[in-house]
């Protein structure tokens, strides 16, 4: 009797700190996500504005993800196509960020994981850089892919920044969990 008390009194002080621990993940997820999201928007916006062209790029991309447009002279550039893409853009960095997020939460528990989740977070960049590597050449019309590949890697950047903002005191410990 008296054990299950006391297990039941020690799951109750792990509860709350396990609930404001994953709150945490997932505000750090989202702002982590948000802020890459801007950081490309922000990118593309100046350059569609040295084009002369304001909001070509996300309306481009609006027009092939949600009406299959193939060629950038056919692809029209409307307010349902911008805000549709920066609505599917700031999702999936978001949702980027949320597991990014949750791989560092469980780093910080289990140190061992560390060495795995930078190592797939070097796979991940140089997945998303190819990606919008090959995205950019179907767009090269608007924008240049150097520049598209550029507001990614500005974004991956802003992202590891924040990342190491947070967990800056993991990372010190990185090589100690690395043996």
């Amino acid at each position: 009797m008296a054990t299950t008390q006391m297990a039941h009194a020690h799951d109750q002080q792990i509860a709350p700190r396990l609930q404001k621990r994953q709150g945490h993940a997932v505000r750090e997820g989202v702002t982590i996500g948000l802020l890459g999201a801007l950081a490309v928007m922000l990118a593309f916006f100046i350059a569609d504005l040295v084009a002369g062209v304001p909001l070509r790029t996300p309306g481009l991309l609006g027009a092939a993800l949600f009406h299959g447009a193939r060629d950038p002279g056919d692809a029209a550039i409307t307010v349902s196509n911008v805000l549709g893409y920066t609505v599917f853009h700031v999702l999936g960095f978001v949702a980027f960020g949320l597991g990014v997020s949750g791989l560092f939460a469980l780093a910080e528990r289990e140190k061992r994981v560390l060495s795995l989740v930078l190592l797939l977070g070097a796979c991940l960049a140089t997945g998303g850089a190819l990606t919008a590597y090959f995205v950019a050449q179907w767009i090269s019309e608007a924008v240049t892919p150097w520049v598209f590949l550029a507001a990614h890697i500005l974004a991956g950047a802003t992202m590891v920044a924040l990342l190491f903002y947070f967990h800056r005191r993991l990372l010190r410990e990185f090589p100690a969990a690395a043996d």
